[in-house]
């Protein structure tokens, strides 16, 4: 991460801690000119992390909360049949990792309740569930509230997320490119997810075919780096052939 990226970053998290501040105190608490917080400001309202107003800026937390309650009602019954293919390659005494994401949330709905499993996520739909599943041993990690995932996020949940490894991490992703990329739209979600790819054996993508094609922000990792990518219907052919070429298992939940 370059020295720019980073300050964009503790940018971000700094604007949605205060809610709202001016370009003054940017400038004095990251010791830079008032043409490189106006620069950096203008990248992460492109981002959609911030908004722009007269003199600062404020923390789009109304946003996120919209955009959240948006996602979780598109494509529900594609996202319910991916999850229920994916819980399948859950066995018992497996160690997980359940991700952020409006179709991993649906992972639970689908365990096997004769088999024991410990799941480690910050994913709080997942932790509200899991607490009437008695086979279930769940360690939540730390962090604040992220609304906009309706995770737990923070500099805290990618320290304790580093002291596990688990067989198999079941990933989200805000978009997948055409060259294979799987993206997201803030740094903290980068690291989470980059963390957790490199901490399991084995690694599920579970995304449907309205993410493909999705530019995205920032790439946490490729198609390549998966052990399965389990998708809908709507697959589209260049993604079929990527997983072909790159030796990826490709299920189409029906």
């Amino acid at each position: 991460m370059t020295a720019r990226d980073s300050r964009r970053k503790q940018m971000a998290e700094y604007i949605d801690q205060k809610k709202s501040v001016e370009m003054d105190e940017l400038c004095d608490v990251f010791a830079v000119s008032m043409n490189t917080v106006r620069a950096d400001l203008a990248y992460l309202v492109s981002t959609g992390a911030v908004e722009k107003v007269y003199g600062g800026a404020r923390s789009n937390l109304n946003h996120e909360l919209h955009v959240f309650a948006q996602r979780t009602g598109l494509n529900q019954e594609a996202k319910s049949l991916i999850a229920k293919t994916a819980a399948r390659r859950i066995f018992d005494k497996d160690i997980i990792y359940v991700d952020s994401g409006t179709t991993t949330m649906h992972l639970l709905e689908y365990l096997d309740p004769s088999e024991n499993v410990t799941i480690l996520t910050g994913n709080l739909h997942v932790v509200s569930q899991a607490y009437n599943m008695p086979n279930v041993e769940m360690i939540v990690l730390p962090g604040l509230m992220n609304r906009r995932t309706n995770a737990l996020t923070d500099g805290s949940t990618l320290e304790f997320l580093g002291r596990f490894h688990f067989a198999k991490a079941f990933m989200g992703t805000s978009g997948v490119s055409e060259s294979g990329k799987l993206n997201v739209y803030t740094y903290i979600e980068y690291e989470i997810k980059k963390l957790a790819v490199h901490n399991s054996q084995e690694v599920y993508l579970l995304v449907d075919s309205s993410k493909f094609g999705d530019v995205g922000f920032v790439s946490y990792g490729d198609i390549s780096d998966l052990t399965e990518l389990i998708t809908d219907t709507g697959c589209p052919d260049y993604i079929r052939k990527l997983c072909n070429d790159k030796g990826v298992k490709l299920t189409v939940a029906e």
